[in-house]
């Protein structure tokens, strides 16, 4: 008996029945009953006994963990045909492969030197280059790094309190048989630190097979001369993970968030005004500037005295026959016969204090202001300062509206007009017009500034999540889920191989290739007539089922090696070479047979190469190599 084991590639998990009983769909090639299994037991015979074929599922994710978790399980299986003594071959597509090195890495570690296994093909299998972290503790997973922190808190204690007591002068624990005492201490305070880092460097070396020298020369020499690598020149998977640690994906534009954050434009004078008005500091400084830059320095105590007894007479002048009239402190005033002598005199008393103090509309409103702002019945608030500590609603906005009327239209010339009525008309014209007019082109300045800002923010911004994103979309692409390990490229050749044999000959390569562009052909022209349906499709399409429904991963080189006859004849001229298998009498009769024994010798007989995929000049279909890796990553919900 011979056997022949298929190990399959990422997201080629088995292929599901019908629910409705009706005939399955076309099985995946390294399933049983496929068309691969079939035209292998048509084409091979085993030397002694039946052709056994056998896949080998696992879960298929896109997880290095989950490949090497596969591998371990493949190396019992193995060992099981090793101990039948039964001849084997092992055809591992993508990340397959990826399982058979580990699984081989694993059998040169127990020194198992696997001599049933008579060849094991690899058919587009993008290897992770992969280099470990430098220090033991970022290597270890999230329980063993707890453990490993909380063995050495002992010695941190010890370590702490030696430093605080030296440097304080301090009398010790130990008195003074340093350092005798302390050494003893420290070396028994560091003894579970130091055991857990043996224990889990031991660990740890035992994980990270392929740093060792020995045991990858040791796979090198038992199973290198056993390998054959067919992968297609333009292999997606390959170049594409080769080339991606130098592509540079621009998910975030420079300017992506500039139109986001200038919008802030619109609503910053209304936060400005809020955030003014509800802090207290704010408001108290500005009462504070105002009456002492403004209305103090214009302060007259003879002035204001004089201003008080005629705004009594004012009062006075001002009420009705009948009312009672009080002065502002409330005492009781004697109204006049005559209001209209009352008027004029009152005027005539006005402008001789207007000539004797010419700048009496400016004492006039420092009392008006203080009387709003600083006094409550009459008498001073506490402290001195703004009514309410700048806490009382009312008042703060009272101020903040004084500021942007009154305060404004003075500046802007209201002190100039010698005519009250004239001073009244500013008074209502600044706040109008003046007012919106400059809080206008303030505003405009403000998104200029803004503007700029977003603009620089907005640049920093999309460096930061572009590095943050190539990097998780590059770990996501590699399917790197191991604590200890970065990726940083990948290769046609596993890491303990030296050299490369070379791609897949143009004859085959060439008809790999018409078949999926036909593929790509083909999806396109089905989605194109569907794209009108899918929006009223029942059930309606997810992002996945709209994908799946019209396209297929045949479209990609990658994805077609096994549905092309010519590719599935070439791997059973490999293995009908091997010891224990030979070619059927249906296979040496093929026209084929011929063709895919030179295409065979073609690539075994060629010198190996050290060059890598990522060493040539990258080319347009590289470029779509490494959009499709990156495109794999996406995961689409409706």
């Amino acid at each position: 008996m011979a056997t022949i084991i298929a190990v399959h590639g990422t997201f080629a998990g088995p292929t599901a029945a019908n629910p409705d009983g009706s005939p399955p769909p076309e099985l995946q090639w390294w399933e049983k009953g496929s068309v691969f299994e079939k035209e292998m037991q048509d084409l091979i015979d085993a030397r002694d006994g039946e052709l056994n074929f056998v896949p080998f599922p696992w879960a298929g994710d896109n997880s290095e963990t989950q490949r090497r978790d596969a591998g371990e399980r493949l190396t019992k299986f193995m060992r099981e045909l090793e101990v039948k003594s039964e001849p084997y071959c092992i055809v591992g597509h993508s990340h397959g492969g990826s399982i058979l090195s580990d699984a081989l890495l694993e059998n040169a570690a127990r020194k198992r030197p696997l001599a049933n296994l008579k060849r094991w093909i690899t058919v587009g299998t993008p290897f992770l280059k992969l280099r470990k972290e430098v220090f033991l503790l970022t290597r270890l997973s999230l329980m063993r790094k707890v453990i490993f922190v909380a063995s050495m808190m002992l010695l941190l204690m010890f370590i702490v309190y030696v430093l605080a007591t030296q440097l304080g002068n301090e009398r010790t624990l130990f008195g003074n048989t340093f350092p005798r005492v302390w050494i003893a201490t420290g070396v028994l305070a560091s003894l579970p630190a130091l055991t857990f880092y043996i224990v889990l460097h031991w660990l740890d070396s035992r994980s990270l097979l392929s740093y060792h020298s020995r045991i990858t020369r040791r796979a090198k020499n038992n199973f290198g001369s056993r390998w054959l690598p067919l992968s297609h020149p333009e292999d997606e998977a390959i170049q594409g993970l080769a080339l991606l640690p130098d592509a540079r994906l621009e998910f975030f534009d420079k300017s992506f968030a500039v139109s986001s954050i200038t919008l802030l434009s619109v609503i910053t004078l209304p936060v400005i005004y809020f955030l003014i008005l509800f802090s207290p500091p704010a408001m108290v400084g500005i009462a504070e500037w105002l009456k002492t830059e403004i209305y103090d320095a214009n302060a007259s105590p003879e002035a204001e005295a004089a201003l008080s007894a005629l705004r009594n007479q004012l009062i006075v002048a001002r009420k009705g026959d009948g009312e009672e009239v009080t002065t502002e402190s409330g005492a009781a005033v004697q109204p006049p016969q005559d209001r209209k002598a009352a008027w004029q005199q009152y005027r005539e008393k006005r402008e001789a204090l207007q000539a004797q103090y010419p700048n009496l509309d400016a004492i006039e409103r420092g009392i008006r202001f203080k009387r709003r702002f600083f006094e409550a019945g009459g008498q001073p608030c506490p402290s001195g300062t703004l009514c309410g500590g700048g806490r009382d609603l009312s008042i703060n906005s009272g101020l903040l509206l004084h500021v942007v009327t009154d305060e404004l239209s003075w500046a802007l010339g209201a002190a100039d007009l010698q005519d009250r009525r004239k001073r009244w008309f500013w008074s209502l014209f600044v706040p109008a017009i003046i007012v919106p007019a400059i809080l206008g082109v303030f505003a405009l300045l403000l998104m200029v500034v803004i503007q700029a800002l977003a603009t620089f923010i907005s640049a920093i911004a999309s460096k930061f999540l572009n590095s943050i994103t190539n990097s998780e979309v590059k770990r996501a692409a590699y399917g790197n889920d191991t604590e200890g390990e970065i990726a940083i490229g990948a290769l046609d050749r596993p890491m303990w191989l030296e050299k490369s044999l070379p791609r897949l000959p143009a004859g085959v390569a060439d008809i790999i290739t018409d078949y999926s562009n036909a593929a790509a052909s083909q999806s396109i022209a089905k989605f194109r007539r569907a794209i009108g349906q899918i929006r009223f499709a029942v059930p309606s399409h997810t992002a996945d089922t709209a994908i799946s429904t019209y396209f297929t991963w045949k479209e990609l080189v990658h994805a077609s090696y096994f549905d092309v006859p010519e590719f599935r004849k070439l791997i059973a001229q490999a293995i009908s070479r091997s010891e224990g298998f030979a070619p059927s009498e249906r296979f040496t009769a093929d026209p084929d047979f011929t063709r895919t024994a030179e295409w065979l010798n073609e690539i075994e007989n060629a010198p190996g190469t050290t060059d890598e995929p990522a060493d040539r000049e990258p080319g347009p279909k590289d470029s779509k190599a490494v959009a499709a890796v990156v495109g794999s990553t996406v995961k689409a919900t409706p």
